[in-house]
């Protein structure tokens, strides 16, 4: 098992991925955060629970992010770039898991891949700027690059690009906007193990410069045009109570929109909450 693999799709797309745990487990797709990249499942939370439960963890790098080429793209084109990369590992169906920003893509995908897609869970996930009361679950930092990436792209990628070159440089220059969070998520971010695997994902994220993870952001500031009301697919909600990064209210706002939502809010766990709950947010969609 490895976390620096790549397969060559059809159309020429190179898709870099993680693969941990058990290789002869059932297949998770994991979709990283923003900014964030597959070495998220190398953190110890995820491969340790992966590991013991018995579960194969793959998490691609999105478009222009790792070891993934850019490509630009719609969200609603997502689950057949998926499709195309669970056909060339030889995945029939699998579940999909969306941490804080990737949860739009699981949602695409369940609503995209609907027989392929068994369960999904999503984890102190975002929801779409379309949805009543979203902007409301914004926090300081949102309400000022969302409306730039979305009416400015071409001055929101060389905001990026900064960001990016700080980032190779030092990924703990990043970290440090996480220290205003709560208290939980301060001390998650304290423990050294944790800090350094989560510097090294940052860190990759941005190997390419700052395209991919400047489009994320545009799509994530964007209404997701899925359908969510049409999903059928199961679908397991996590997010802190204390999460401050993005509000808990996000996820109370999509289970309203999801016809199969079941909701797990943890009392005192911020938007880190996955550090100390990878095992349950992975029992929860077996």
């Amino acid at each position: 098992m490895s976390t620096d693999l790549h397969v060559e799709l059809a159309d020429g797309t190179r898709i870099g991925y993680a693969d941990v745990g058990d290789p002869d487990g059932p297949p998770v797709v994991y979709f990283h955060g923003n900014p964030g990249s597959r070495l998220e499942v190398d953190l110890a939370s995820f491969r340790r629970a992966a590991e013991r439960l018995g579960i194969r963890l793959l998490a691609p790098d999105r478009p222009g992010i790792g070891l993934s080429s850019f490509r630009s793209f719609a969200l609603r084109e997502y689950p057949q770039l998926i499709g195309c990369f669970a056909d060339a590992l030889g995945l029939e169906r699998f579940v999909v898991i969306g941490l804080s920003g990737g949860g739009k893509y699981a949602c695409a995908c369940a609503w995209g891949l609907p027989d392929r897609v068994s369960h999904v869970a999503l984890v102190s996930s975002t929801c779409s700027r379309d949805l009543p009361g979203a902007k409301a679950t914004w926090n300081r930092e949102a309400r000022l690059f969302y409306p730039l990436a979305d009416r400015a792209p071409w001055l929101f990628r060389t905001v990026v690009a900064k960001v990016a070159r700080d980032t190779r440089r030092d990924a703990t220059s990043l970290l440090s906007t996480l220290e205003k969070l709560g208290p939980t998520d301060r001390e998650i971010l304290g423990r050294e193990e944790f800090r350094q695997e989560f510097s090294r994902s940052l860190a990759e994220a941005f190997r390419q410069g700052g395209p991919g993870v400047a489009l994320d952001f545009t799509l994530q500031a964007r209404a997701w045009n899925v359908p969510l009301n049409q999903i059928q697919v199961p679908i397991q909600i996590w997010h802190g109570e204390d999460d401050r990064l993005v509000f808990p209210q996000a996820s109370r706002i999509l289970a309203e929109a999801l016809p199969r939502a079941t909701t797990h809010f943890v009392p005192e766990a911020g938007h880190l909450m996955f550090a100390d709950h990878a095992s349950d947010i992975l029992q929860s969609v077996l």
